[in-house]
């Protein structure tokens, strides 16, 4: 889960940082896992999807593409899914999961009043722009340590103008939060997400206490190359488990 070329780095910066570890020296990296039956079901991927990765996705066991939403002025080209690239995956027979990403690994981010708003009716565009069906989920991400009582505040303001926005234009979305242990309890606890997509940071507070709680549907792994790009691997539940995605 990145702004690709500037969350990445931060999340890494902050495992490096809290951990003394380099993410290419995880035992838990993505490339270990880009094999036939690794056991791999879901992969996130801040680029337009090709022919040559979905083949390769196929082939290591993935039912599930997660891309993303953004603003127009997108942190990185081509990151935003499109009706096109989102029929190449359905047709293709893979599942889809979206999740909403601008800054969000900037704690500036849920501070300013106006995003959580601004986010979700963006976020509600490009939905019915796609043509996502009604009762799947749009996941926004916070992609940070922040566990201070002021970060937590604002971390949840933000998702309850996203829970607001959403039921006040038809509660047509299932809304999912990614972000550290501390940050999925919290939201969860409050009612105002549906679904855990638990970040790869096992630094980041809470990670431990809610990934043994098992009240997350999705455990990312870390970055890792396959195919023809870097791509970071997802753990479900189970193979059947539902968290929000679509055809």
């Amino acid at each position: 889960m990145r702004n690709r070329a500037l969350s990445s780095l931060t999340a890494a910066a902050f495992v490096v940082a809290l951990c003394g570890e380099a993410m290419a020296s995880s035992s838990h990296q993505s490339a270990d896992h880009c094999y036939r039956g690794s056991g791999m079901m879901a992969a996130d991927t801040s680029a337009p999807v090709t022919a040559a990765f979905l083949k390769k996705m196929r082939e290591v066991g993935v039912h599930t593409i997660i891309r993303y939403f953004d603003h127009k002025d997108e942190t990185l080209p081509g990151k935003t899914l499109t009706f096109e690239e989102r029929m190449q995956i359905s047709q293709a027979g893979f599942h889809i999961l979206v999740v909403f990403q601008h800054w969000g690994q900037r704690i500036s981010t849920f501070r300013d009043h106006k995003r959580g708003k601004a986010d979700a009716i963006r976020a509600l565009t490009l939905a019915h722009d796609v043509g996502q069906p009604v009762g799947s989920a749009i996941y926004f991400a916070v992609d940070g340590p922040w566990s201070s009582d002021k970060d937590i505040a604002d971390i949840t303001r933000y998702f309850t103008d996203v829970r607001r926005t959403v039921s006040a234009r038809g509660n047509l979305y299932r809304v999912g939060v990614y972000g550290s242990g501390q940050v999925c309890s919290t939201i969860l606890d409050r009612g105002l997400a549906d679904y855990c997509w638990l970040a790869n940071a096992k630094a980041w507070p809470g990670y431990n206490a809610h990934l043994a709680s098992g009240r997350w549907q999705i455990r990312q792994l870390m970055p890792g190359k396959c195919g023809d790009r870097e791509v970071d691997f997802n753990l479900l539940p189970s193979r059947s488990a539902y968290f929000g995605q679509f055809r």
